[in-house]
């Protein structure tokens, strides 16, 4: 980037969120559920994602509860 700098090319950096959506983080998990071949440790992994699911979700919706409470 510094030689690019010195050319007179302004050069920023930038940060993309690639997280995925709820709906393609479930759908990921269920593709692995539904294969025959997973390992004991592609389903265990499945089960944590869909308990940090879970988990995100009523931290949400406690803020949400929150929200509304405060707001009147």
């Amino acid at each position: 980037m510094a030689q690019l700098a010195k050319k007179g090319l302004n050069m920023t950096k930038q940060t993309i969120d690639i997280t995925p959506s709820w709906k393609s983080t479930s759908e990921i998990i269920i593709m692995v559920l539904q294969n025959k071949k997973v390992s004991a440790k592609g389903l265990q992994n499945a089960f944590e994602m869909i308990r940090e699911m879970g988990n995100n979700l009523d931290i949400a919706n406690k803020e949400l509860n929150k929200l509304a409470k405060e707001k009147g």
